[in-house]
C-alpha cells in the first residue's frame, strides 16, 4: 500500500512539472511576442508610422493581458517594475509619435523628435519574463516543491527505501 501512495505521488509530481514547464514556456513565448518584441521593434522602426503601428499594438497587448498596473515583482516593488508606469509610459509614447505627424519627414526636427523617442523606447524594460513569474510562475514553483516533498516523504516511509 505505501508503494502504490509513492508510485501515485511520483506519477502526479512528474506529471506537473512536465505540465508547469510546457506552461511556462508556451505562455513565456506569448508574453514576449505581444510585449517585449514589439518593444524591441519599435525601437529600430524606420519611421513614425511603423512605430506608431508597434506601440499601439504594445498598448493594445498590455491592455488585452492586464498587463497595465501591478508590478514585474513579488517582493522588491518599486517604480522600474511598476506597470502602471510602463503603461503611462507607452501612451506617452504614442502622443508624442501623434505629435510630431505633421513635420517633414526630411527636417531636422522630425530627426530629432523621432531619435528622442526611440531613446525613450530603449529605456522601456522588457516586462515578460518578471510578468509571467509574478503571474504564474510562483505558484507553479510552490505546488511543484510541495508535490516533490510529499513524493520524498512518501518515499522515504514505503518498502523502497528500505
Amino acid at each position: 500500500m505505501r508503494n502504490a501512495i509513492f508510485g501515485v505521488f511520483l506519477t502526479v509530481a512528474i506529471m506537473f512539472t512536465v505540465f508547469a514547464v510546457v506552461f511556462l514556456i508556451v505562455v513565456g513565448y506569448q508574453l514576449d511576442r505581444d510585449i517585449d518584441s514589439l518593444i524591441d521593434r519599435s525601437q529600430v522602426a524606420a519611421d513614425r508610422g511603423d512605430m506608431l503601428g508597434y506601440m499601439e499594438q504594445l498598448k493594445a497587448n498590455m491592455e488585452a493581458r492586464g498587463i497595465i498596473k501591478g508590478h514585474t515583482a513579488l517582493v522588491f516593488k518599486n517604480p522600474r517594475n511598476d506597470m502602471a508606469l510602463h503603461y503611462k509610459a507607452v501612451n506617452r509614447v504614442i502622443e508624442r509619435l501623434d505629435s510630431i505627424k505633421d513635420m517633414p519627414r526630411n527636417s531636422t526636427q522630425y530627426q530629432v523628435a523621432l531619435d528622442d523617442i526611440r531613446g525613450v523606447i530603449r529605456e522601456l524594460p522588457n516586462p515578460a519574463i518578471g510578468w509571467l513569474w509574478v503571474t504564474y510562475g510562483w505558484w507553479l514553483l510552490l505546488i511543484g516543491t510541495v508535490l516533490w516533498i510529499l513524493t520524498g516523504i512518501t518515499f522515504f516511509t514505503s518498502d523502497y527505501y528500505y
